[in-house]
């Protein structure tokens, strides 16, 4: 009988299946950088140097020897369990493909945690985003398990290596992985943006200077990435020193102290703060054959009783929606590695809701009351009821799942039921992530067969939502409550930047301008350069008369001088003042300000 011939990895099927492995790995951390990299910037591969892309690998290579020392540390009977490494790393990797068409960042480790965003919107927007690119992060591991299976299992069993050469390969792996990031750290010494010392790559005051999580990743690997979530995530409140301290009391020293209420046009009216869920400034103006996606929301921007801008830079980090909502609510910036609404959402924070002490107060949404812990962040912002998901849900059915028709029209409903002077917080959802469904039955956006087919679901989600405010403007007008009632209708973030795939005109090049349309102010004007987000507290502080407030937020109202500027993250800013290096440094101010819970004490 002729004898089989040996395969390949008969000989030495250990160091064949480390090498597999950490090929595997490689390949999916390189993929998930990838994917960070062209959501940033679709053509980074055409300009991005040699060097930076060799780090890209180098920094590969590290995490898969770190990763991988289990598989040599553990005995042969045991090193099944390695299997459990590289499912953790698919698993991480497959979340970051489906967070990152929503959020254009790596999904920090405190998100994991969120258990009770799993449901209801979140998850729609997630199953949205599954693409045949999740093949990716799913073949290197099945084809390494194929190869496992046939030609690796049984020789790997046959093979016995000493405890104390296992502990040596392992000890070689892990000064490996040191010795890489030791000399990727040298390679930076003359970058200031970045780390200058091993320990500085997984410090807070180091970290929080990246515009975006990815970068940290690109520059440092995922393994640091990760190192630096877990320690972040332990420990939410950070003590101050003295001279943190001063930093922050110098800089609040600094921003305006104005007491005057030259600007209080508002004064005494009814609030409501409409933040509109993924309102971009291009949707604004939008037609198709000569006809207005949203003529309402048009109307009212060229309407010369109304405050507006159109170039509202969005500053939105990983809280997205929560994190537009807080900015409003309170003047301060979101953090950049964590959630507030998940970590901080039992602190004290000053608020337009509570300098509004005498108004009869509710917020009111169409999510989830776990959804970004929204409950508890209403009670935290100080409004005195909460109407939601649970409440509205029957109202939600019968409207066929038209959340803003349904959520205006149950707003409309309780107003009258509130004492004026009132404040109401609504926050729609009918234009979340996914926009990969046409309404039903097809509205005409859809039948135009303009653009691409994700522009025409989301235009259809405008004209509805534009549609509904038509409607809930009318019944407040009925209501006799119009005219005394102060509108601030307010993107949350913005949404569709990648303008070249999309076939969509180039209205907004970039797509990252968010709307600001205030209505019955007694202040007009269109305002041209870039503001923040940041900067809507303390005008409508402005506009209702709270100066006496000592509390004005990190921003700027728009109604004192002409604010041409804006930090939409610590290392990036749009327009270009005096107040840009302040609009900067706000960043890391709000960053001690929120960790280390400033306000409690006060």
């Amino acid at each position: 009988m002729k004898k089989k011939a040996p395969n390949i990895f008969s000989k030495c099927p250990n160091l064949w299946f480390y090498l597999l492995s950490m090929g595997c790995i490689m390949v999916q951390l390189l993929f998930v950088s990838h994917q960070f990299n062209k959501f940033v910037d679709p053509e980074w591969l055409s300009h991005t140097a040699l060097s930076d892309k060799a780090m890209l690998v180098v920094n590969s290579v590290a995490d898969a020897m770190l990763l991988l020392t289990p598989l040599v540390l553990l005995p042969p009977k045991w090193r099944k369990w390695s299997w459990v490494v590289m499912g953790l790393v698919t698993l991480w990797c497959l979340a970051q493909f489906l967070y990152m068409p929503t959020y254009r960042d790596l999904m920090p480790l405190s998100s994991f945690f969120m258990t009770e965003n799993m449901g209801g919107t979140l998850m729609t927007s997630i199953v949205g985003a599954i693409k045949p690119r999740i093949l990716e992060v799913l073949m290197p591991p099945i084809l390494l398990y194929i190869i496992y299976r046939i030609w690796l299992k049984k020789p790997m069993e046959a093979v016995k290596q000493p405890a104390k050469r296992r502990l040596l390969l392992a000890m070689a792996g892990v000064a490996a992985f040191v010795l890489i990031r030791l000399c990727a750290t040298a390679a930076h010494q003359g970058d200031n943006e970045e780390p200058t010392t091993f320990a500085q790559q997984f410090t807070n005051d180091y970290c929080v200077m990246w515009t975006r999580q990815g970068d940290y990743m690109n520059a440092n690997g995922a393994v640091s990435y990760l190192i630096y979530g877990g320690i972040t995530s332990i420990f939410d409140t950070k003590t101050l020193s003295e001279e943190e301290k001063y930093q922050v009391e110098q800089y609040l020293e600094l921003q305006p102290h104005y007491t005057d209420n030259d600007y209080a046009t508002a004064r005494g009216k009814n609030v409501i703060l409409l933040v509109v869920e993924s309102l971009n400034s291009w949707a604004v103006n939008m037609q198709i054959g000569g006809r207005d996606v949203a003529p309402t929301l048009k109307q009212l921007c060229s309407d010369s009783t109304c405050l507006v801008s159109l170039t509202m830079k969005s500053q939105v980090k990983n809280g997205r929606s929560s994190d537009g909502i807080f900015m409003y609510n309170t003047g301060l910036l979101p953090l950049n590695t964590k959630v507030v609404a998940n970590s901080y959402s039992d602190a004290s924070y000053p608020t337009l809701c509570k300098a509004l002490s005498n108004y009869d107060t509710f917020y009111a949404c169409c999510d989830e009351p776990s959804l970004w812990n929204v409950k508890n962040m209403a009670a935290t912002y100080g409004y005195s009821s909460f109407y939601c998901k649970d409440e509205i849900n029957e109202a939600i059915k019968r409207n066929n799942y038209l959340l803003d028709k349904t959520l205006l029209e149950e707003v409309a409903q309780i107003i009258p039921t509130r004492k004026q002077p009132f404040m109401a917080l609504v926050a729609t959802a009918g234009m979340h992530h996914p926009f990969d469904q046409a309404m039903e039955p097809a509205t005409w956006v859809m039948n135009s067969g303009a653009y691409t087919h994700e522009v025409r679901c989301y235009l259809e989600r405008v004209n509805a939502f534009d549609t509904a405010l038509t409607r809930f403007i009318e019944q407040l007008k009925q209501q006799g409550i119009y005219d005394n009632t102060m509108i601030v209708i307010v993107s949350d973030h913005n949404e569709i930047v990648d303008d070249a795939p999309n076939g969509r005109p180039s209205i907004d090049k970039e797509g990252d301008n968010c709307a600001m349309i205030i209505i019955n102010s007694g202040q007009q004007g269109r305002i041209a350069g870039p503001i923040g987000q940041i900067d809507i507290y303390p005008t409508l502080l402005d506009l209702l008369g709270l100066n006496s407030q000592q509390w004005k937020g990190l921003g700027h109202s728009v109604l004192r001088g002409n604010i041409t500027s804006v930090a939409t993250a610590p290392t990036t800013t749009a327009g270009n003042s005096t107040l840009t290096s302040r609009q900067q440094e706000a960043w890391r101010i709000s960053d001690m300000i929120i960790t280390s819970r400033w306000f409690d004490a006060k």
